[in-house]
């Protein structure tokens, strides 16, 4: 049923769908054509997969680089296949600070932090409501604090742990100088499998966007170690890096990632979590 329903939408006979992956969501399939190559993602039935499409059809509007689109349902996505090349570190360098600095550069009307509708973060909700023109309240009102329940009511954290970090969210303004903030797009996830290189330069995929600071994308890069020191060389020639990046701002920016991580896979990640905590002397 899902060749023949393909088949209709690309007006091209399937010659094969191959496994590729298990994702996140549901497993990952090739499909080939006699002209092209496809990716199909599927998962149970959920509005997931239409608000990834979304996330990547609005990224696309502002001439960023993503997968295009070919259909998508409560069940599927089908999307463009990006063929990666080798290429040395410096030119992904180069490429990844044009496609970064292009995404941070573009903000919204409101300048308020959040989004239009939520998004998800890997499999878990993310709630955008834009109701704050203050970063660190966004910060821990929306992302922090929730993901912290969400591993506290799954039994990887503790009440003390949740308080701490409670505690971490009501100082934030504190540690933050808020008046060099204006919201930028963000990528949201972007861990160095969620940036491709292909012919013709970098690309998104994966994508849990919202208007926030630019730095947690930058922090996202500095985690998954991403890159060298050269890009964020590259990147603060077009917006420069606040003043406490690496004090401040790395360990802090983690806090969210990192209870991601303790949500969907257990307590394994809590070391990192503590780390960070104590560098931020919580």
């Amino acid at each position: 049923m899902i060749k023949k329903h393909l088949a209709s939408v690309l007006n091209e006979d399937i010659l094969a769908i191959d496994s590729f992956t298990q994702g996140e969501l549901g497993e990952i399939f090739k499909v080939y054509t006699a002209n092209k190559t496809y990716i199909l993602k599927t998962s149970k039935p959920s509005t997931q997969l239409k608000t990834e499409a979304n996330m990547l059809k609005d990224i696309n509007k502002y001439k960023i680089p993503v997968p295009k689109i070919y259909d998508v349902t409560d069940t599927h996505l089908l999307m463009e296949y990006i063929e990666e090349v080798s290429t040395s570190v410096e030119e992904q360098e180069v490429h990844a600070t044009k496609v970064l600095t292009d995404l941070h550069s573009i903000t919204n009307e409101s300048r308020m932090y959040g989004y239009y509708y939520n998004t998800n973060i890997v499999t878990l909700e993310q709630n955008n409501e834009q109701t704050q023109y203050n970063w660190g309240l966004f910060l821990g009102q929306m992302r922090i604090i929730p993901m912290a329940k969400i591993c506290y009511d799954r039994g990887y954290i503790d009440k003390s742990m949740v308080e701490r970090l409670e505690s971490l969210c009501r100082d934030l303004y504190k540690r933050i100088d808020m008046s060099e903030i204006t919201p930028s797009l963000l990528h949201g996830d972007l861990r160095n499998n969620n940036i491709l290189f292909n012919m013709k330069g970098a690309m998104l995929i994966n994508p849990a966007v919202y208007f926030g600071d630019r730095e947690v994308d930058l922090v996202s890069i500095w985690m998954s170690n991403t890159f060298s020191e050269t890009f964020f060389e590259k990147y603060n020639e077009i917006h420069p890096l606040s003043q406490d990046f690496y004090e401040v701002k790395v360990p802090l920016y983690q806090i969210y990632p990192i209870l991601v991580q303790v949500a969907l896979y257990g307590s394994d990640h809590l070391e990192a979590l503590e780390n960070n905590l104590k560098r931020l002397k919580i």
